[in-house]
């Protein structure tokens, strides 16, 4: 109840002869409209929300979404993007982020069933069970090779695909990788670390184990190290204590074989967007092939930054999503061409 309600007129009290009246219930009512709009500005799809949708071996993919409007952004590995990126790339559309299977909050699935065709596919089920007709794409490390190959597979399904750091289009482009990540991290530590998880000192810890072994291998991947704070906690997850991570890794890319996906992207006719940090240490050759020498596909190089570019250059890379996603090419974005020297 509102004070004012228990204005009452009587001998001692004479505040209301001086009131214009209409005057005062014009008031009253703009205070209300403007108290209810208050409390409806937000709508209702604006709001994070989160679920599970279960696909067709009987697996739950968590997903978590937030905004609205017709265009959709989805993008995997909601268990690293949701905290850096779900509310900024919200703000003028729909984002879902979701947890492919094995990995974050979805489910833990028998290895035999984990494989990129198969994700692809879980890509497909959660497209259709959230009754999306077309998606922009986003994919960050290794989910930027994959949403390129949903992409190629549902092409009537992707309007832009925005690869962050992506893993190389060839296989024969990755043993520069290995080379890179060993030079940078500190394989005597880690591998000490591991002889202590064999030895069970981490048995009844392996939140702990995944923290200590996270703080030997995220920082290699910045060039400011002090940031890799920054990175998400994913070792509240089972599934990213390194005992279920590894053998998850090892399954799933052990069914991509001898790959190389150049000329498949021939018949990819939607804008892409590659965005790669120059002293990452999955090399800027793969970003770069992912580019060359198509018309609908350009490059950012950012620097300084390593895998991480949304925590190191978090301005520089979100203007360029959204000057993308909006219909326009990055002032920075180039196109690549074979003869280009971008080391």
């Amino acid at each position: 109840m509102f004070p004012f309600f228990q204005l009452r007129r009587n001998n001692n009290l004479k505040a209301l002869d001086n009131v214009n009246t209409a005057g005062y219930l014009k008031g009253l009512l703009l205070f209300f409209l403007l108290a209810s709009c208050s409390q409806t500005v937000v709508h209702p799809l604006q709001e994070r929300t989160e679920g599970f949708v279960t696909v067709g071996d009987g697996v739950r993919i968590y997903y978590v979404e937030k905004g609205s409007g017709p265009e959709v952004l989805v993008a995997p590995a909601a268990l690293y993007l949701e905290p850096l990126l779900l509310d900024d790339l919200s703000a003028n559309r729909r984002v879902v982020f979701y947890d492919p299977r094995n990995r974050g909050r979805s489910d833990s699935a028998d290895l035999s069933s984990v494989s990129l065709d198969r994700q692809i596919e879980d890509l497909e089920e959660l497209r259709r069970e959230l009754g999306l007709e077309k998606m922009m794409l986003l994919g960050w490390s290794s989910y930027g090779l994959e949403m390129a190959v949903y992409a190629m597979r549902y092409p009537e399904r992707v309007t832009h695909l925005v690869q962050i750091s992506p893993l190389a289009p060839a296989s024969a482009l990755l043993e520069q990788f290995s080379d890179t990540h060993d030079q940078r991290t500190d394989r005597l530590a880690i591998e000490a670390l591991d002889r202590r998880s064999d030895a069970g000192d981490f048995d009844d810890s392996p939140e702990e184990y995944c923290r200590l072994r996270n703080a030997l291998t995220i920082p290699p991947d910045f060039v400011n190290t002090d940031l890799a704070k920054q990175a998400p906690d994913d070792c509240k997850y089972p599934n990213e204590w390194p005992k279920n991570r590894s053998p998850y890794f090892r399954a799933f890319f052990a069914t991509f074989g001898d790959f190389d996906w150049r000329n498949d992207l021939n018949g990819l006719k939607i804008p892409r967007l590659i965005i790669h940090g120059r002293e990452d240490r999955v090399p800027l050759e793969g970003g770069k092939a992912w580019a060359e020498g198509y018309t609908d596909a350009r490059l950012i190089v950012v620097s300084p930054s390593g895998h991480f570019p949304f925590i190191e250059q978090k301005e520089v890379v979100l203007a360029a999503i959204e000057t993308f996603l909006d219909g326009d090419w990055p002032q920075d974005a180039i196109v690549v061409q074979s003869d280009d020297d971008l080391q």
